[in-house]
Formats: structure tokens, C-alpha cells, sequence
């Protein structure tokens, strides 16, 4: 055998080897979360690693077993909500771009009432800064402390309007249609990005990622202001969710950012997407894309997100503490036992 010859065989030995080690920590990890429910952080990154090496074959392959097991519901022809009364075929319609582009805006905004009692909330609330989020500050835009205020999550679940819109039907339905199963509603996120900071911040997630919380999701997004190209718009890169739709290269360094200029090499100017949109702009997005908030030049951003999913693999959180809701939104968890799985209701 040549020498060159025995180089490629000891390659491909060991990268089969690495892979089995993977597997390995994968499935015995995986086995354990169906018992008791946790992920351990070996499994947890031996499926990114797996999702990296497969360029998401890996991920796609576990999701069809385990949505299968919770098949989506047969739902009325007309469901309505915060994005209209919508038809199965507008569902359908939807899903399509979802499958194709990784990203979704939709025509109806959230009701001015809402988005100001949401934005009056979070001027009022203290949220939690960078670097260390060990304590909570009410932000003050005359004198911004940090480049993110990210709000404690037990706190959003508390919240009436958010909890109102955790039961909007339109929006599980587009979750469900995504995910192709009965969801679970994972968690509420929301926080200010202010221009603190002159340049791009990885911590405000504003260099170009993708994520990988679960093995598959959706993720709703609200602006609760006017977003404009100076302050700090969502970009993402259509299409770049998809199965094989990342270079393998980059891929290889793993769960990292990655600079504008690089992937401006590897996909169309065309393909690179940002969203300006005035206040209560809804739009969903799969957020395997590469995707980035941008830097602010002046201003603040206000965002909501809400992410669904069909399995809790993967992050490992406790479960949200519901102190305070309507009778509205306890029957409706009681209703929707498997959504609600993440939330306990204190005594």
C-alpha cells in the first residue's frame, strides 16, 4: 500500500471513530432524557457536533422519529388570532416559504394596545445585563449600561399579555404546521438592544450564527418598536436552514460565529435578508439560518420571541413558575396538557 494511500485509510479510521464516540454520547445520553427527562451536556453537545459533521442530516433523521410519536392535530378550517382569521390553505401557503426560505413575515401586527403595554412593561422592569446577568436593572436610555437587558424568563411567563399571546391559536398552528407535530411551548424571551456598544457584539448575538437549542423549532418574533437599518434590524440568509445548505468548512469549527465577510463569499447578495419593520411586525423564523441582530447606531430595540418545539432535548432550564394568571389561561394549559409541559402552577 502507498504511503498516501495508508494516510487516507488512517484518516477515514479515525473520523468513524470519532463518529462512533459521538453516536455513542449521543444515543446513551438520549436514552436518559427519555427516562427522566434531562439532557446532559455530553449528549447535548454531541448532537450539535453530529448536526455539524451531517450538515443537519443528523437532526432532520431524529426529528422524523420523534415528532412521529406526536402527531399534529386535525384543527377547523378557519383558525383566528393575532395574525388574522387564517384557512388551511394560508396555513399551507405559509409553510411553504417557512420550508423554503427559513424565515416568514406575515401581513397583521400585533394591536397597538398590546405592543405599548408590553413596551410600558419592559421601561418598568428590571432585566438582567452583560456580561454577567448576576442582577436586574431597569434600563434607561438616556444612560444604557450595557449593549443587552435581557428579561428573566420567570418573570415574562407572569406577564398577562404574554401569556394571552402563549395561547394565541394562529400562532401554534403555525408552529405545528412547521414542525409537522403537536408542539411545546419552550419559552418567552424578550430584551433591549441598545448602541452602548460601537461595534458588533457576540453577546447581543449580532455576528452571524445559527442556533441549535432543540432538535427542531420555531421561533415567533415581535418588534415592540419602529426597527430601522440604525437600529439594530434581524438579519438572516434565506434558505440557509436547510439540510446541506451550509459550507462544510465552516460547519467544521463548530458552534461559533462567523464574520459578514466570510459568508458573503459563499452565498448570494440576494440571499442576505434584513428585516426593518414598524412596531407589532410579527415573523417567524426556523433559526438554523445563519441569522444576526445588527449593531445600533442610535436608539434602542424592544423584541419579543417566543421558541416552539417538539422535544425538550437539548438546553437544559427548569420549568417556569406560574405565581400569578387568569382563569383563562389555567384552563388552557389544563386544556393543552403536552404545550403546557413547561409550565408548574403554584398552589
Amino acid at each position: 500500500m502507498s504511503r498516501i494511500a495508508s494516510i487516507f485509510r488512517e484518516r477515514v479510521y479515525k473520523k468513524l471513530f470519532r463518529n462512533k464516540i459521538l453516536n455513542d454520547q449521543f444515543n446513551k445520553g438520549y436514552e436518559e432524557f427519555l427516562k427522566t427527562g434531562k439532557t446532559s451536556q455530553e449528549a447535548y453537545l454531541a448532537m450539535i457536533n453530529l448536526y455539524c459533521k451531517s450538515n443537519g442530516k443528523f437532526t432532520d433523521d431524529l426529528h422524523e422519529k420523534t415528532s412521529s410519536a406526536y402527531p399534529k392535530a386535525a384543527k377547523q378550517n378557519e383558525i383566528s388570532g393575532v395574525l388574522g382569521s387564517l384557512e388551511t390553505k394560508q396555513y399551507a401557503s405559509i409553510n411553504e416559504t417557512l420550508k423554503k426560505d427559513g424565515y416568514v413575515s406575515f401581513d397583521k401586527k400585533l394591536s397597538g394596545d398590546i405592543v405599548k403595554k408590553l413596551y410600558d412593561y419592559a421601561l418598568k422592569t428590571p432585566a438582567l445585563t452583560a456580561p454577567k446577568y448576576d442582577k436586574k436593572i431597569v434600563y434607561d436610555e438616556n444612560k444604557p449600561v450595557s449593549e443587552i437587558y435581557r428579561f428573566d424568563l420567570q418573570d415574562l411567563v407572569n406577564n398577562p399579555e404574554i401569556q394571552d399571546l402563549i395561547m394565541d391559536e394562529s400562532l401554534i398552528n403555525i408552529a405545528r404546521n412547521y414542525l409537522n407535530s403537536e408542539p411545546i411551548f419552550d419559552f418567552p424571551a424578550m430584551w433591549w438592544s441598545t448602541c452602548f456598544l460601537k461595534e458588533a457584539s457576540s453577546e447581543a448575538a449580532q455576528l452571524y450564527h445559527f442556533d441549535m437549542d432543540r432538535i427542531k423549532w420555531l421561533k415567533i418574533f415581535i418588534y415592540l418598536n419602529d426597527v430601522t437599518m440604525d437600529n439594530g434590524p434581524h438579519s438572516y440568509i434565506k434558505g440557509s436552514h436547510a439540510t446541506g445548505s451550509k459550507p462544510q468548512d465552516l460547519l467544521n469549527r463548530g458552534y461559533v460565529r462567523i464574520p459578514d465577510e466570510e459568508l458573503s463569499k459563499e452565498y448570494k447578495k440576494e440571499d442576505f435578508i434584513t428585516i426593518c419593520a414598524e412596531a407589532g411586525s410579527i415573523f417567524a423564523g426556523d433559526t438554523k439560518c445563519w441569522h444576526k441582530g445588527n449593531p445600533l447606531k442610535k436608539g434602542h430595540r424592544l423584541a419579543l420571541e417566543f421558541e416552539y418545539t417538539t422535544s425538550m432535548f437539548g438546553s437544559q432550564y427548569s420549568k417556569f413558575e406560574i405565581k400569578q394568571c387568569s382563569d383563562a389561561f389555567k384552563k388552557f394549559c389544563a386544556e393543552n396538557k403536552r404545550y403546557a409541559s413547561n409550565f408548574n402552577f403554584s398552589k
